[in-house]
């Protein structure tokens, strides 16, 4: 009797759960129907608010399940509903475009929450660098904002991980027969190897951010782990890249990414008080505001952006980002080249590593 008593409530909350997939059917049914320039934010932060809070509840159970002696079977059906749930939390932001320039704000840019093994809240944001309805749909960016002393749980990937982080001092925690740690510090670049159980954390007095771009399958497939043996093999790094001046007032990192599933260049620029970058895009631009304010001009079109905003740009040989008064930081990728059909080992060439 008193082991029925104890499991009672996590039967109770899976029941309600599995209760949800029905209404995540429909969210997931209307962002199919929704058109580039054609959606709404504040809709769309509606389907992302029912979507996280059914998450986190998906979240805290598995924790829970993971401390029971039946945990395994529950696990298993709650992955419908997370999927389901995970679905929708990848609308991309970018739908909400309706001009060749054009800022979404970062209270437009969808929030979503990851609990760690104590349960802290980790907030994270995402944009697909395409017009695909899901992030998932093409390369996208996860963005993290992670909280003093707040660590991930463990996991893994199938393919390559490069994660810039920003901000503060960040540990990298790996497993390669034993528990290894590397640190990074504000712009390097943090490289695990597929398959390589890791964990990252911070370690600064001050909230960080870690920008990761991802291919389609880093973000679909990904291997969770709430025990560890301390045997499992695995490999990081961490990268720094050396300054390369534009001019006499910016400042540009470049991260040269090449294996079997990535190809791109990460680009953090730092620009000194009214500097003007400029840039050619062939295709598409994606430009987040780090720090700072920026005025961005293409043709006789002018959008202004803060902190934590996104530029998105349609194509055209004269962009124009000009800092404000104090300076500002962005960050964007180029070069981009990505192959769905590409589906072997991956192998990795990151290029180049000071």
């Amino acid at each position: 009797m008193l082991a029925a008593t104890q499991i009672a409530p996590i039967e109770a909350r899976l029941e309600l759960l599995l209760g949800k997939i029905s209404l995540l059917q429909r969210l997931v049914e209307e962002q199919d129907s929704l058109m580039a320039g054609k959606v709404d934010a504040e809709e769309s932060r509606r389907r992302l608010f029912v979507a996280n809070r059914i998450n986190e509840l998906c979240q805290q159970l598995e924790l829970d399940c993971a401390e029971s002696l039946h945990g395994e079977h529950w696990v298993r059906d709650l992955k419908t509903v997370r999927a389901l749930a995970e679905s929708v939390l990848r609308e991309n932001p970018v739908l909400q475009v309706r001009s060749l320039l054009h800022v979404i704000r970062s209270n437009e840019m969808p929030d979503r929450y990851v609990l760690n093994r104590n349960r802290r809240r980790e907030l994270r944001k995402g944009f697909g660098l395409h017009q695909g309805t899901r992030n998932d749909e093409g390369p996208s960016v996860v963005i993290a904002f992670t909280s003093p002393a707040y660590e991930q749980l463990w996991h893994a990937h199938t393919v390559n991980e490069y994660t810039v982080v920003l901000d503060t001092r960040f540990a990298g925690r790996y497993i390669d027969g034993k528990a290894c740690e590397l640190t990074a510090h504000d712009e390097e670049l943090f490289h695990f190897w597929p398959h390589t159980y890791h964990t990252l954390a911070n370690r600064g007095t001050c909230s960080g951010r870690t920008f990761t771009l991802k291919c389609p399958l880093g973000i679909s497939i990904w291997l969770p782990a709430l025990k560890l043996t301390g045997t499992e093999r695995g490999r990081a790094e961490v990268c720094s890249v050396r300054w390369e001046q534009v001019g006499r007032h910016i400042l540009i990192r470049r991260f040269h990414v090449k294996d079997s599933y990535h190809r791109y260049t990460v680009n953090i620029a730092t620009l000194a008080s009214r500097a003007q970058l400029r840039l050619a895009c062939d295709e598409d631009g994606y430009f987040y505001v780090l720090d700072g304010c920026v005025a961005a001009r293409r043709g006789t079109g002018e959008v202004t952006a803060s902190s934590n905003d996104l530029i998105v740009v349609a194509p055209t040989r004269a962009l124009r980002i000009r800092a404000g008064a104090h300076g500002a930081r962005l960050y964007w990728a180029s070069d981009i080249v990505y192959d769905p059909r590409r589906i072997h080992r991956p192998r990795s060439e990151l290029l180049p590593c000071d």
